[in-house]
């Protein structure tokens, strides 16, 4: 992966900075792979175009319901659809705004997090194709009997109209909040502050009520959310480690001095 980082920062320096390696080519450098990371091949190759082919896989009405596995608890959660806003909008803002900061502010951190979620992904869409996990019946019972005026319950319907109602095991809002959280710890761990232990907690605050969301608005089971949960810890968190620190150690001479201070 480094090689690759090597490679492009080789062609960058070639094509715009008379082959001189510069603090600036080496921040362009980064950010250009991290866009490439968290844009093309997480964002839009995998969670858009893989998710939906994936999704499309098998007719609605079919797949596994894992409710048996928790021996009713799932069916036990009421439907709250104020959960909602961590579901869609406190979910989103995080995650667009923890890219962003790795791809651009603390540049040398946005490998670990783009190649996290890209495993992550990948690994998800796998389990997909094979395992087609659904809650169709679970909407099916809401809808009969809609909540009316209220605000919260038509944003959810809007989400049962528009989304697959397989793509369920693992959970991916919970494997991403999760890769999130652990981003924002790391960086609290090296840059120790009120102000990033603040984030880093905030990121846990808004992770837990994501997943506990996706149980909340009947999109998961539980099931789905401790596989995501594990996923991300299990696989993003390994790959995170081990790309976080090569990235603070191997640089270019004119990146020394700031890598140093990391």
């Amino acid at each position: 992966m480094l090689k690759l980082h090597d490679k492009l920062q080789g062609g960058i320096e070639r094509a715009f900075f008379g082959g001189k390696s510069t603090r600036t080519s080496a921040y362009v450098t980064y950010a250009l792979g991290s866009v490439v990371l968290m844009l093309v091949l997480f964002y839009f190759l995998l969670n858009t175009v893989g998710y939906d082919w994936t999704g499309q896989l098998y007719a609605p009405g079919t797949g596994f319901h894992l409710n048996v596995l928790t021996g009713g608890l799932d069916d036990a959660i009421p439907f709250v659809p104020q959960m909602f806003i961590f579901y869609v909008y406190l979910f989103y803002p995080m995650v667009i705004l923890t890219m962003l900061y790795f791809a651009f502010v603390e540049y040398r951190g946005g490998y670990a997090l783009g190649w996290s979620l890209v495993a992550i992904n990948a690994i998800a869409l796998a389990v997909y194709a094979v395992f087609p996990v659904s809650t169709y019946w679970w909407r099916q019972e809401l809808l009969a009997q809609p909540i009316t005026g209220n605000f919260w319950a038509t944003q959810v319907y809007g989400i049962f109209a528009n989304d697959t109602c397989f793509n369920c095991f693992p959970s991916l809002h919970a494997a991403v909040s999760t890769i999130c959280f652990y981003a924002w710890y790391r960086y609290a761990k090296v840059r120790p502050g009120k102000g990033t232990w603040a984030l880093a907690l905030l990121s846990l605050g808004v992770a837990a009520g994501v997943i506990l969301s996706t149980l909340f608005i009947k999109q998961h089971y539980i099931a789905d959310e401790l596989f995501g949960i594990v996923l991300a810890w299990a696989v993003g968190r390994p790959l995170f480690d081990r790309l976080w620190i090569p990235i603070r150690a191997v640089a270019s001479s004119s990146e020394r001095p700031l890598a140093a201070t990391v």
